[in-house]
């Protein structure tokens, strides 16, 4: 049987005598995974295709359900890749490492590859805009997940007026009418607006990550992230090391 799709290339993984296992985000938002065959020797016709977060037309050959399928064609559409802009490059390892955990083999999910594209897009458009980016697609996975509770109302109170101070795993976004919290562990002034123009901006206008409300946010939700995830990701730990 051969199945040919539309698909975002996540992560390739050397394979034996000079092949790569690579996966794949299909564009029904379901993980896939195939065998291409002496993909790294220097004559490989598709070696440029199997980068990270390119978009390609991809063929599998095989049963229906096997674990891995033969890659017989891999036809390269758009890449986000740019040449010497180091943080677009690294947002873009991050952002296929944690699709590649998000997605599930079996389950499809046309958000996520929405959601994927549309950052390939802003990061090819905005390669300065990279970090914007990377925490914009952190919020809206969170979504996508279930883990993220509405920031308009205080989930203990009900509230849409006071200022959030807190995150909770039990009752989401808590605010300081109801929340005795200590000044210095508070959320600062301005996190529901700020998440409220994450849910409402395109992924090229995502906000400056790097004022001090934005700053506390995205580090709120990267860490709720990589907690549901298991942590581990070392293209994170590549970035911490390299810009941050």
């Amino acid at each position: 049987m051969i199945e040919t799709l539309q698909a975002i290339v996540l992560r390739p993984t050397p394979f034996q005598d000079g092949g790569l296992v690579v996966s794949f985000l299909t564009e029904h938002g379901e993980r896939k995974a195939g065998v291409a065959k002496g993909a790294k020797k220097p004559s490989a016709k598709w070696v440029s295709a199997f980068e990270p977060l390119s978009l390609v037309k991809v063929g599998f050959f095989g049963k229906e359900h096997a674990d891995l399928r033969r890659i017989t064609r891999c036809e390269l559409q758009h890449s986000p890749l740019t040449l010497g802009h180091l943080d677009s490059n690294l947002v873009m390892a991050c952002l296929a490492d944690i699709f590649d955990r998000v997605a599930k083999e079996g389950v499809e999910d046309e958000r996520l590859f929405r959601l994927l594209s549309a950052c390939g897009r802003a990061l090819k458009a905005h390669p300065d805009r990279a970090m914007n980016i990377l925490a914009y697609a952190e919020h809206w996975l969170l979504h996508c997940m279930g883990l993220l509770p509405h920031p308009r109302v205080c989930g203990a109170c009900g509230n849409e007026t006071a200022p959030i101070v807190m995150l909770s795993d039990e009752r989401g976004w808590r605010c300081a009418d109801c929340t005795a919290v200590d000044p210095l562990e508070a959320l600062p002034a301005g996190i529901r607006e700020h998440l409220r123009t994450l849910r409402t901006c395109s992924a090229e206008d995502a906000p400056d990550p790097k004022p001090e409300t934005a700053r506390v946010c995205t580090e709120l939700l990267r860490g709720r992230l990589m907690k549901e995830l298991g942590g581990g990701l070392r293209s994170y730990e590549v970035m911490r090391r390299m810009v941050m």
